[in-house]
C-alpha cells in the first residue's frame, strides 16, 4: 500500500516538474514583442541637394529589417528618373536603392508605401518618404567656342534658343556628296528635313582626281544652304593602312626659269569656251621636259586645269591624276602647275603646239622646262602611289597608323596628319567663302573603338585640338562643333573650350532608351546643347529607333534627330516613310521652309 502511494507520488512528482520545465523553456525562447522599423538617417538627407544622374540611396533604421526585392517596382520616385532595383544585403539595418536617370533641378520624391518593409517580428513599416533636390542646371554656353562670322553666330543661337522648345529634323546624306536622301524625305512628305549631313570619307578619292567625287565641287552644299537649309558636316576619316614615309614631295627639286612659251592674262571663264583657251604655239621639246602653267583662280566653287591638243584631245601626261574629264582639280590656293611631259605629248607640241584650257582660272604664263628639272607633280606626294579605294581605312585592325603619334612631330602619322588637314581646309575653305555656317562634326563615336581614332583616350584629345588649333589658325569663323559622347566616356571629352554640342548616335532604342541617353548625357553637359546626331535601325536589336513623339514625350528634348542614309538595297531602313510621315506631322518638328536665323 505504502509503495503504490509512493510510486504515484513520484509519477504525479514527475509530471509536476515536466510540466514546469516545458513553461520555463517557452518563456526562454519567445520573441518579445517591439515596434515597428523606425528610419534613422538617410543618404541624402531629408531635403538635401544632390548631384543629377545616376545614384544608390540608402535608408538606415533602428533595426534589422526584411524587404522583398520584387517589390522595388512599387517604389515610386517622382521628379524624374526610375528606380531601378531595392535591397536589403544578408542581415542588415540598411535598405539600398538603385535610381538612375534624374535630372538637374528636379525636385524628387521617393515614397515606399506601408507594409513593404519590416522588422524582426514582421511588424510592418508605414510609409516613407524622402524628399531632396538636384542641383539646378548651367546655362547654355552663350558664344560658340570658335565661331565668329555672322552667320554662324547666327545659327548658334538659333540653335540654343530652339533648344528644348522644338526639334530640327535633319537627313544624313549619302556620302557620294549630293541631297538625294532629302529629297526622298520631301517624296514621302511633302517637306524637306531642316539640316542636311555630308561627310568627308572619300577625301582620297577626291584628292586624287576621281571622276566620281569632288569635293571642290560645292554645289549640292549651297544649293541646300541657298534654300534655307542648314549644313552639318562630318568626316570618317582615312587613313593609309600601311606606313607611308613621312615627306610631302618637299625636299625634291623645284624646277628653275626655262623658255617661256606665252605670257599674260587671259582669264578661262567657266563656261569651256575654247575662245577663251591659251593657244600655245609648236616649241621643240623632248620626253622628260616640264610644262609649267602658272595662274591665279578666280572666285568660284572649285578650279580646274586642263591641257590639250589642237582637237581638244587631254594630254597623256597627266592621265593618272586627271578626274575622268581630261581635268586636274587645283586647289584654292595653287597658283602653278607642273606636268612632265611623255613622249607623245613632247610629240604634239614640237609639231603642233598645243591649249590651255580649264575653269575658272586665269592663266599667266607658260613655260617649258628642261627635263634635266625635277617637275612639281602629284607624283611627288608619297601618297599619290596609293590606291584611293583600297589603301585606306578608318578600322584599326587594317592600318599601322598610331594614334599616339598623331601630333608627335617627325612621325609618319603626324605627316599624314598634316598632309590631310591641309586637304581639308582647301575643302571647307570652299563652303566658307560661299558664307556658309557648318555644324561640324568630325571624330565621332571615338569611344566606342571601331575608328582609328578610338584607340587611346589622351591622343584622342591631343588630335582633336590639334586639329581645332590647326583650322582657327587658318582663320575659319563658321564652324560649330560638335562631339560624339558614347555615355560614360568623360575622359574623351576634349573640354568645353573646343566643343559647342554634344552628340549621342542611337540605332534601335526604344523611347526609354533614348530618354535615358539623353538624360546621361544632358546631366554630364548641361552647359551644351544636346542631339541625337545619328539614328536608324540596329541589326542587334533587329529594330527601329523609337518614333520621335515617343523620344521626346519621354523627355528626349534632342536638339534635332538625323537618321543614317540607307543604301538602295537596303532591307530594313533607318527610317522608313511611315517614320519620316510621323516625324514631320508633329507640329514641333522645324523643316526647312520654318528654318529662321
Amino acid at each position: 500500500m505504502k509503495i503504490k502511494n509512493f510510486v504515484s507520488y513520484c509519477v504525479i512528482a514527475a509530471v509536476a516538474f515536466g510540466l514546469a520545465a516545458c513553461s520555463d523553456t517557452d518563456a526562454q525562447y519567445t520573441i518579445p514583442e517591439v515596434d515597428a522599423p523606425v528610419l534613422v538617417s538617410s543618404n541624402p538627407a531629408q531635403g538635401e541637394e544632390v548631384a543629377d544622374g545616376d545614384r544608390d540611396i540608402t535608408l538606415e533604421f533602428d533595426k534589422n529589417i526584411g524587404f522583398a526585392s520584387a517589390n522595388a517596382d512599387k517604389i515610386t520616385l517622382t521628379g524624374g528618373g526610375q528606380v531601378t532595383k531595392a535591397i536589403v544585403y544578408g542581415t542588415s539595418k540598411t535598405l539600398t536603392i538603385s535610381t538612375t536617370g534624374t535630372p538637374k533641378g528636379a525636385q524628387c520624391t521617393l515614397t515606399i508605401p506601408a507594409g513593404l518593409i519590416y522588422g524582426p517580428n514582421k511588424v510592418a513599416a508605414g510609409e516613407i518618404s524622402l524628399s531632396y533636390t538636384t542641383k539646378a542646371a548651367v546655362p547654355i554656353d552663350a558664344n560658340p567656342v570658335m565661331a565668329t562670322s555672322a552667320k554662324a553666330v547666327a545659327l548658334y543661337g538659333y540653335l540654343k534658343n530652339n533648344y528644348g522648345n522644338g526639334i530640327l529634323s535633319g537627313m544624313m546624306a549619302s556620302v557620294a556628296w549630293n541631297n538625294d536622301a532629302s529629297e526622298q524625305v520631301y517624296q514621302w512628305t511633302g517637306k524637306y528635313p531642316a539640316i542636311n549631313g555630308y561627310d568627308y570619307i572619300h577625301m582620297p578619292a577626291s584628292v586624287s582626281g576621281a571622276n566620281w567625287i569632288n569635293y571642290n565641287n560645292i554645289t549640292p552644299v549651297k544649293s541646300w544652304a541657298d534654300n534655307g537649309g542648314i549644313v552639318t558636316i562630318g568626316w570618317h576619316w582615312l587613313v593609309p593602312k600601311k606606313k607611308v614615309e613621312a615627306s610631302t614631295g618637299g625636299g625634291e627639286d623645284t624646277p628653275s626659269a626655262g623658255t617661256e612659251l606665252w605670257s599674260g592674262s587671259q582669264d578661262i571663264g567657266t563656261g569651256w569656251d575654247w575662245n577663251s583657251n591659251v593657244v600655245v604655239n609648236a616649241t621643240a621639246a623632248n620626253a622628260g621636259d616640264v610644262l609649267r602653267v602658272s595662274f591665279s583662280n578666280n572666285t568660284a566653287d572649285y578650279h580646274q586645269l586642263k591641257v590639250t591638243d589642237g582637237s581638244g584631245n587631254a594630254l597623256s601626261s597627266y592621265k593618272d591624276v586627271d578626274n575622268g574629264w581630261g581635268c586636274i582639280d587645283i586647289a584654292a590656293d595653287a597658283t602653278s602647275y607642273d606636268i612632265k611631259l611623255n613622249e607623245t605629248d613632247a610629240a604634239t607640241l614640237s609639231s603642233a603646239g598645243i591649249r590651255i584650257a580649264g575653269y575658272a582660272i586665269t592663266v599667266t604664263k607658260v613655260e617649258l622646262l628642261s627635263g634635266a628639272a625635277k617637275a612639281k607633280t602629284r607624283a611627288s606626294n608619297p601618297y599619290a602611289a596609293l590606291n584611293p579605294n583600297t589603301d585606306f581605312t578608318y578600322v584599326p585592325g587594317e592600318t599601322e597608323f598610331d594614334l599616339k603619334n598623331a601630333t608627335v612631330e617627325g612621325t609618319w602619322e603626324k605627316a599624314f596628319v598634316d598632309y590631310d588637314l591641309a586637304n581639308l581646309a582647301a575643302y571647307l575653305k570652299l563652303v566658307k567663302d560661299a558664307g556658309i555656317p557648318v555644324i561640324w562634326r568630325p571624330l565621332h563615336e571615338a569611344a566606342g573603338g571601331w575608328f582609328w581614332w578610338g584607340t587611346d583616350a589622351e591622343a584622342y584629345k591631343a588630335l582633336w585640338k590639334y586639329m581645332f588649333n590647326y583650322l582657327k589658325a587658318q582663320g575659319f569663323d563658321n564652324l560649330i562643333w560638335v562631339w560624339t559622347s558614347q555615355t560614360g566616356d568623360d575622359n574623351w571629352y576634349p573640354g568645353d573650350a573646343y566643343v559647342d554640342i554634344i552628340g549621342r548616335d542611337l540605332y534601335g532604342d526604344n523611347a526609354a532608351s533614348c530618354a535615358n541617353n539623353y538624360t546621361t548625357v544632358y546631366n554630364k553637359y548641361s552647359n551644351k546643347i544636346i542631339t541625337l546626331s545619328e539614328c536608324g535601325w540596329s541589326e542587334y536589336t533587329n529594330s527601329r529607333v523609337a518614333n520621335i513623339s515617343e523620344q521626346w514625350e519621354s523627355g528626349a528634348k534632342w536638339s534635332w534627330f538625323m537618321p543614317w542614309y540607307d543604301g538602295s538595297d537596303a532591307v530594313n531602313k533607318h527610317a522608313d516613310e511611315a517614320w519620316w510621315k510621323a516625324a514631320m506631322d508633329l507640329d514641333y518638328v522645324i523643316t526647312r521652309d520654318k528654318v529662321k536665323f
